[in-house]
């Protein structure tokens, strides 16, 4: 009788997600369907008034059905391809190692473990000039060619990833960008793929992807475009640059990801709303944060210091204000001061020490190191009072070596939730009462489970039903899609006005890209236009007059 009841219980919440799903289409359906009444009823009207601009917006919406009906059928092949697991992943991301930042490492990882799960993957990476390079990787590290760079990333995966994966690694030109503090795409990347790579493409951080892109679209040169957004920058612009370059930025970020992609995925729910989002963590942490953590659950850790530690980039936005701000309460409140260590260089670390010994806390700072080794093993309880970020590598890391984790309940943690080493909190009294809890008593080893959902096998799991799920109509474009696209896409092939715009929208190195129109440069390999780009705008330096001649290959 149990079992019968289960499965009816089964069986009903089947229906209800099926009758749920449905609804939700034909809801899509009446409003796609107001939409084009709507659009016929104002052409019409302009075809009354106004029969040249009628001419205009009938040719517009003719080619929009027909965008409409060629994206139906993609969908359709797609869909059948992801049934039988025959199709070809095509993956671009933001940056390179050997920078050590998410959008290098994570896309990697994922062409990594995708490709071992045997799929056909292409992973396409910036490649910076070697004059660039030095403003980016870390000592002396530098590459005359995109070979030399790929043995390094290739080594690295084997090494420090724990996986080798036969995918194929391609190199698209870009420029650093010293007043963003990030790569920007040169030119067309589209270009990157050959035809038979042209089935599913994931662009990481697919408003930075395009805001200067000057290709084709990408929802036209693949069959499902999929994007991931890493960064919450309308937390950094209204940090830094203030509420109206946020509102901006904001409305700018989702135009792009309307006009350019079928399905985002939010890594959590702290990134702004954006055209047909869904919130899934696909990211997991490397196969030896979750060994230290099978280790650490034999033996118990080893003695440790008192305290805590927090490792991260020194920033005020990054928490530190806020973790001052909790451990000066403490003494307020007149409890026993607790021992922080603080690991991590950045632009606010002198500041930070200023105002830590200024208040007479009980911080000592230390300088970046490998959160797997050795140093940071003996700690078990790990502090993020961060409220910038989208979802926490080191919090993740922290929780697959076994240890506590104190963090804020906030969108960005959500996922963080699930897991019994974690302790949140709302208030600044409540991180006090949770960071003494975990002080005073031992983290329980992770279950099999919970190593699951942190692993990169996990979150491979989680990308590729994110897929699946992507093959329904209502990724169609809008025609609201087709005009950012058009509108976009006139700005950035505008010949030398579209170079102008770019330098007075703060495009940095790439303003200058009317000269890679020319038959010449369409099949250059990534060095040569990269040299030819340094020429015309070198780094660092204030960029050519846009009336300048186009830099010769």
């Amino acid at each position: 009788a149990a079992a019968s009841a289960a499965a009816a219980a089964a069986a009903a919440t089947s229906a209800t997600t099926t009758a749920a799903a449905a609804h939700a289409r034909r809801i899509s359906r009446q409003a796609a369907e107001r939409a084009r009444q709507a659009s016929l009823r104002v052409a019409e009207l302009l075809r009354t008034l106004h029969p040249a601009a009628w001419l205009v917006v009938g040719t517009a919406l003719v080619q929009h059905r027909r965008s409409r009906a060629a994206k139906r059928g993609d969908l359709r092949e797609i869909r059948s391809q992801v049934f039988t697991d025959d199709f070809h992943i095509a993956i671009v991301t933001t940056a390179a190692l050997p920078w050590m930042t998410g959008t290098a490492i994570n896309p990697l990882l994922r062409a990594a473990y995708l490709s071992k799960a045997g799929r056909s993957v292409t992973l396409a990476v910036p490649w910076l000039h070697p004059r660039e390079q030095a403003l980016v990787f870390p000592g002396k590290l530098r590459f005359a060619d995109p070979q030399a760079q790929e043995r390094h990333i290739r080594l690295w995966l084997a090494e420090r990833g724990g996986v080798r994966a036969d995918f194929r690694l391609r190199f698209y030109p870009a420029r650093y960008d010293l007043d963003r503090g990030s790569i920007l795409p040169l030119g067309d990347v589209t270009g990157c793929f050959e035809a038979g790579e042209c089935d599913v493409c994931v662009l990481e951080e697919p408003e930075h992807l395009n805001w200067y892109h000057s290709g084709a679209n990408w929802r036209h040169r693949f069959k499902l475009v999929i994007g991931v957004v890493h960064t919450n920058y309308l937390y950094y612009a209204r940090m830094y640059a203030g509420a109206a370059t946020a509102a901006v930025l904001k409305r700018l970020n989702e135009w792009m990801c309307g006009a350019y992609c079928d399905r985002v995925i939010k890594l959590s729910g702290t990134i702004q709303p954006l055209p047909r989002a869904v919130v899934c963590n696909v990211h997991g942490v490397r196969s030896e944060f979750l060994e230290i953590g099978r280790r650490a659950a034999r033996s118990h850790f080893p003695p440790r210091r008192a305290g805590a530690y927090f490792l991260g980039k020194v920033l005020w936005a990054k928490g530190h204000r806020l973790l001052i701000d909790y451990l000066s309460l403490q003494q307020s409140l007149g409890q026993p001061p607790t021992h922080v260590d603080v690991y991590g260089g950045g632009e606010d670390l002198a500041e930070v020490e200023v105002e830590a010994a200024a208040r007479e806390l009980r911080l000592s700072f230390f300088p970046p190191t490998d959160h797997s080794g050795a140093t940071l093993r003996r700690y078990k309880v790990f502090i993020n009072p961060s409220q910038s970020e989208v979802l926490s590598t080191t919090t993740a890391e922290a929780l697959a070596m076994g240890k506590f984790v104190v963090v804020q309940r906030h969108p960005s943690n959500d996922f963080f939730m699930q897991f019994r080493n974690t302790l949140p909190y709302d208030t600044p009294e409540e991180f006090l009462q949770q960071l003494q809890a975990a002080l005073d008593s031992e983290p329980e080893p992770l279950s099999a489970e919970e190593r699951r959902a942190l692993s990169w096998e996990g979150a491979t799991d989680r990308f590729l039903e994110a897929v699946s799920n992507c093959t329904l109509s209502d990724v169609l474009p809008t025609l609201g899609d087709h005009a950012t696209r058009w509108v976009h896409a006139t700005v950035q092939k505008g010949g030398p006005v579209g170079d102008r715009l770019r330098r007075a929208s703060g495009a940095g190195p790439v303003w200058k890209q009317s000269w890679l129109a020319q038959e010449k440069w369409r099949a250059a390999p990534p060095t040569e236009i990269v040299e030819a780009s340094i020429l015309a705008t070198p780094p660092g330096m204030a960029p050519v007059r846009a009336s300048a001649a186009p830099p010769r290959r």
